[in-house]
């Protein structure tokens, strides 16, 4: 076996002093250990379902600058108001063209998030109007079939009466596609109506 020279020794007997004067071998367990990288030990992440509290130096992403418009939400210039509402009617237009597959791609968002209060025909006779939830007026209505579709959009987007809000659950194109499929709908039985 090798034999340890005094460089070796000095070498360890450093090592050790560092070592105690760092802390790592410390006595006295209720003192804090030494903080070799403190970033990973005070990192700015945020969880989810947490309350957002702005950093003063703002290195969060979490504090989004001022006119920003976050990806996908667009918004709409109408405020949720009945005056907004009757703009909105006036003069937003749909930007999409009926077609067959827009209008099956409406019947199908309309099947996720329509069905349940207005039902499968339209007739505001859903399943949760069964369990107590009030009966919403029917779709195929001389009064709803008057409603011009930026209206109906607004209604969608923002809700009416008991009609929560839905701009958060159902994409822009989306909501234009269900309106082509209401008015699907509404064809439908009118042309059942004039059939003898």
């Amino acid at each position: 076996m090798k034999r340890l020279t005094r460089l070796d020794i000095a070498l360890i007997v450093v090592l050790l002093g560092i070592w105690t004067a760092i802390g790592v071998s410390r006595p006295d367990r209720t003192r804090r250990n030494y903080r070799w990288i403190p970033q990973m030990e005070d990192a700015l992440t945020f969880e989810s379902q947490r309350e957002f509290l702005p950093i003063a130096d703002k290195r969060s992403t979490g504090v989004s600058a001022r006119g920003t418009i976050a990806r996908g939400y667009l918004p709409i210039a109408y405020p949720p108001t009945r005056e907004g509402a009757a703009r909105a009617g006036r003069e937003l237009l749909s930007p999409l063209k009926p077609s067959q597959d827009l209008v099956a791609s409406g019947g199908r968002v309309y099947a996720a998030y329509c069905l349940p209060c207005h039902g499968a025909a339209g007739l505001g006779d859903g399943p949760v109007t069964k369990r107590g939830v009030p009966a919403p007026p029917s779709l195929l209505g001389d009064k709803t079939i008057a409603i011009p579709d930026g209206r109906l959009f607004h209604i969608i987007t923002y809700g009416q009466g008991n009609m929560p809000p839905y701009a958060s659950q159902v994409d822009r194109d989306d909501r234009w596609k269900a309106i082509l499929f209401v008015r699907s709908l509404q064809r439908s039985a009118k042309v059942k109506e004039k059939t003898p």
